[in-house]
């Protein structure tokens, strides 16, 4: 079954993790466990030990020691390729759910203060699996390289082009609420500066049965068809905008939909790379 992930040999590696089968930058001077290595082995990770070593730390007493000061963690891939709640078996090998942040890093998850869900304006995804709102190449070929274009989408690992589609609601909400998600960040939403109306998708059909939690069969999600509602644009650009009072109304109408549908506030708001083109609508580190 071709996943289409970046083929940089993650999945082999957890494999051997959760076999209890691999070697951990806890044990490189561990003789012990050294010898239980094969030699083959040994001599790949020979050139690499003194470095490898000098950047270890016991990562549980570090965060104990930091615990007082503000501590931001970025999660890697996306929600819904988290390898327990993602869109299995389309998913990485690994916890990219908020969870992860606990799970990696040596604290508890009653010590994580907030969690902020970034997502774009519209829906993009890298490699295989089911995407309902994917852009159709032959009637919306002319859309779906408008936004890849406009919205620079293409990997940075592989640099291949990324799927895109329309933003689904449905997806959105499921992650809100199994990442328990506090606060919202949305993103790109510049790209959407010259269009006469945008749409997103509110629902699933799937054998002509209105669907709006998000399923866990793949079968489900292939068969799945979005119903999409549509909003008017603002056909101006936002790009120089300064604080989030000053967007059109039908920007923030747009804004207030997906706060409405999500039950989940949007906290900021980014309508550039600038960081002075992102809004914060809350204060980040209160807690």
């Amino acid at each position: 079954r071709p996943i289409g992930t970046t083929g940089r040999g993650i999945g082999t590696t957890y494999s051997q993790k959760s076999e209890r089968d691999g070697i951990r930058l806890a044990d490189l001077d561990w003789e012990e466990k050294m010898n239980d290595v094969d030699q083959a082995d040994k001599d790949f990770l020979a050139p690499y030990m003194d470095r490898l070593l000098s950047m270890r730390i016991d990562i549980a007493a570090k965060m104990w020691e930091i615990r007082n000061e503000n501590i931001l963690f970025e999660g890697a891939q996306g929600a819904m390729l988290d390898i327990d709640s993602g869109t299995y078996p389309y998913v990485s090998s690994g916890a990219s759910g908020s969870y992860g942040a606990s799970s990696g890093s040596g604290i508890g998850p009653r010590n994580l203060d907030k969690i902020y869900g970034v997502f774009k304006a519209y829906e993009t995804r890298v490699g295989n699996g089911p995407m309902p709102t994917e852009f159709n190449a032959d009637s919306e070929g002319e859309l779906c390289d408008y936004v890849r274009k406009t919205g620079n989408e293409f990997g940075v690992t592989t640099g291949r082009a990324r799927r895109c589609g329309y933003l689904d609601l449905v997806a959105l909400r499921y992650a809100c609420h199994v990442n328990s998600i506090d606060s919202l960040v949305l993103t790109h939403l510049d790209v959407y500066d010259d269009m006469e109306e945008i749409e997103a998708c509110v629902a699933y059909d799937i054998d002509g049965e209105l669907v709006t939690d998000f399923p866990t069969s793949i079968p489900a999600l292939n068969k799945a068809k979005p119903v999409l509602q549509k909003f008017a644009g603002w056909k101006q650009s936002i790009k120089a905008l300064s604080k989030y009072s000053q967007l059109p109304k039908n920007a923030k109408a747009y804004v207030d939909f997906i706060e409405d549908y999500t039950g989940t506030k949007v906290g900021i708001v980014s309508v550039g790379p600038d960081r002075n083109q992102t809004f914060n609508r809350e204060k980040i580190w209160k807690k």
